[in-house]
């Protein structure tokens, strides 16, 4: 007996491991589709294959995994199809622990991004994290039937269905926009000034690696940019080669907007002065232009373009580019705008939605559930006492 309450307990508390492992791998990169897009893209031209790569395969992949490992927690939590469940996971991590052990040695990138960018991983921390989820796949895998069902069989397929559907429009929808969480040291409150200030503790701050340089001279332009008092609208576009070029007329109005209140709008690409001369063909950009490396861009704002509002070096607003404002917000001064103060807040608002919108139903659903479960099995042990009696 002693014996098989272990066995219970190690299947349960694996079940619970490997279950919130994956469901924060996983719900990390649904809010932030174009991180793990990034990083597919990292991994894919390590190895050489990135030329023949279609460009919308990135993407596809990202998204495809975040869901896989969002519902296989969500299963595993919930003793959802034990059997297959535990399977696809260990082979998940059979798959996992050796790539992030070629990782380790090989180092081709700086980490695997497994937590996107909520915790940071070397590439020897991911590998022994994957050697100890191995271990816990092994475990389900042979004692999956001892798991704990947190919902009913006839149930189940609710929870996997709304599981499903919601991973899928959260990922549609940040997709489309900007991640609803930010992680990144480019966060709406932060001050870019400090986040790029090198610290007496030697430690590498936040921002190390944003340069903007003049496309003529390459002279270093980011203290005069970055730190310079007052209101300033970076247009980011990592690749402009790449961009949403339908954005044009909204970025029209904007340099009309900024033109008449005399504010500073500036475009920062990580393209060439052939990349740049050619958008400014297409779409008749009449910003000024300086260029910066591509992996900061993309990490400042995912999306391309993209638009961001400084209040001196503090972030006030991040916008995709299918939320650019256009001539009808843009009818006041930046200080009367209330859409171009984004509160700080923002990311306890957004977790405090997607708990309502995602967990208390599930948890309704479960008392619901259980409730049911237990009248229809007082219901028949009832009817046996009946018939025994």
């Amino acid at each position: 007996m002693n014996k098989q309450r272990l066995k219970v307990l190690a299947a349960n508390l694996c079940r619970l491991l490997m279950g919130a492992s994956l469901v924060f791998s996983g719900i990390v990169k649904i809010i932030d589709p174009r991180g793990t897009e990034y990083k597919i893209q990292d991994y894919v031209a390590a190895i050489g294959i990135n030329a023949q790569m279609p460009t919308y395969i990135p993407l596809a992949l990202g998204v495809a995994l975040a869901l896989l490992e969002f519902n296989l927690g969500i299963y595993l939590i919930f003793g959802i199809r034990r059997k297959w469940t535990s399977r696809l996971v260990l082979i998940m991590m059979m798959v996992f622990t050796p790539v992030t052990l070629y990782l380790a040695i090989a180092n081709p990138i700086q980490e695997c991004g497994c937590f996107g960018d909520a915790i940071h991983l070397t590439n020897w921390q991911t590998f022994g994290k994957n050697l100890v989820l191995l271990t816990t796949a092994l475990i389900l895998w042979k004692w999956h039937y001892l798991e704990t069902r947190l919902i009913s069989q006839h149930s189940q397929w609710l929870v996997a269905l709304y599981s499903w559907m919601f991973g899928f429009l959260l990922a549609g929808y940040t997709t489309y926009t900007l991640p609803i969480i930010d992680f990144r040291p480019y966060h709406v409150g932060a001050s870019l000034a400090e986040q790029m200030e090198w610290k007496d503790d030697g430690k590498t701050p936040p921002i190390a690696d944003l340069m903007l340089t003049d496309i003529e001279t390459g002279e270093d332009l980011t203290d005069s940019i970055i730190t310079t008092p007052g209101w300033k609208f970076l247009i980011i576009a990592p690749r402009l080669e790449v961009a949403d070029d339908g954005v044009m007329d909204r970025l029209a109005e904007l340099t009309d907007y900024c033109k008449r209140n005399d504010y500073t709008l500036i475009c920062v690409t990580g393209s060439d002065y052939d990349g740049i001369m050619n958008w400014c063909d297409i779409t008749g950009a009449e910003y000024p232009f300086c260029q910066a490396d591509e992996t900061p861009l993309k990490t400042a704002i995912r999306s391309n373009p993209g638009l961001i509002l400084l209040n001196g070096s503090t972030v006030e607003g991040k916008w995709a580019s299918s939320q650019l404002p256009g001539e009808k917000e843009l009818n006041a001064p930046i200080e009367r705008l209330p859409w171009a103060h984004q509160k700080q807040e923002t990311m306890r608002m957004h977790v405090a939605t997607l708990f309502s919108w995602y967990v208390v139903p599930l948890i309704l659903l479960t008392v619901v559930d259980r409730i049911w479960t237990l009248l229809k099995k007082k219901k028949q042990d009832n009817r046996t006492t009946t018939i025994n009696y």
